[in-house]
């Protein structure tokens, strides 16, 4: 996790105590989060791949970290989104998001598409 100091200098955990500490306390309500669904997981005797280990655990943050930014907006006085984000701040957003994205050509995957069986 990253800070701004008041001067706007960028922070980090291991230099700063305050941020260390707030690191401890989000990685103990994510495990707190998680519990329940991985004890089920165990308990099922089901196996859960890494990849979808790794999805569930990247879903916890994300929930967490919505409600931590509606909490905060609604604390602060916010009373509409716009008055946080910008149709250019969806923009920029999407762009980003498309130019993660990678698309695989069907007929460059070896023939495992659909499309190409028999």
């Amino acid at each position: 996790m990253k800070l701004v100091d008041p001067s706007g200098k960028e922070v980090t955990s291991k230099e700063n105590k305050r941020a260390k500490e707030l690191e401890k306390q989000l990685d103990s309500k994510i495990e707190k989060l998680l519990e329940p669904v991985i004890n089920k997981i165990k308990l099922s005797g089901a196996q859960l791949p890494q990849q979808q280990f790794m999805q569930l655990t990247s879903a916890g943050h994300q929930m967490l970290f919505n409600r931590i930014v509606f909490n905060l907006l609604i604390k602060s006085g916010v009373e509409d989104i716009s008055e946080v984000l910008t149709e250019d701040d969806i923009e920029e957003l999407s762009t980003s998001l498309k130019n993660q994205l990678q698309i695989v050509d069907p007929s460059e995957q070896g023939g495992n598409a659909p499309d190409n069986q028999p």
